[in-house]
């Protein structure tokens, strides 16, 4: 009889696409995210330009308003000038008696309608000024302290 060979049986066994790192640990990964890397150095590239325009358009838009207030003050100054030159105008004397004649009727004075009234002065400015109410309690505690100082007769 034929003697038999033993059948050998084989299975299939899926092999890893990469070696493990156990198996290797000298070897490491070299493949590196990059998106990570490539933000941070566009944020540290671009921060200082954003930061350089923002703060050269805050000082345009502050030029722009100085500018605009130092006109106001111009048109200001102007209008005051020509409301001082107005109320002069108004308060002119010639102009008060032509509108008193002419608008109201009224008359120049005759010497006998003047009357020239003498004014006196009071007593109490000749006195000196009027003392408060802290000076006069003061000059009493100083009377008061030099009577109690005085020896009695």
């Amino acid at each position: 009889m034929f003697a038999l060979a033993p059948r050998s049986r084989t299975y299939p066994v899926l092999l890893p696409d990469r070696p493990s790192a156990e198996r290797e640990p000298a070897r490491r990964r070299t493949r590196r995210r990059p998106l990570p890397t490539i933000v941070a150095v566009a944020v540290i590239a671009v921060l200082p330009a954003v930061t350089l325009v923002s703060q050269r358009t805050a000082a345009a838009r502050t030029g722009y308003v100085i500018l605009g207030l130092r006109q106001q003050v111009e048109e200001l100054e102007a209008e005051h000038a020509r409301l001082v030159a107005t109320a002069s105008a108004l308060r002119a004397p010639d102009r008060i008696e032509r509108i008193a004649r002419a608008d109201l009727g009224m008359l120049t004075p005759r010497p006998q309608q003047v009357a020239a009234l003498p004014i006196t002065t009071p007593t109490r400015a000749i006195a000196g000024p009027s003392l408060s109410a802290w000076d006069r309690l003061a000059a009493w505690f100083i009377r008061s302290e030099a009577a109690a100082g005085e020896p009695s007769q």
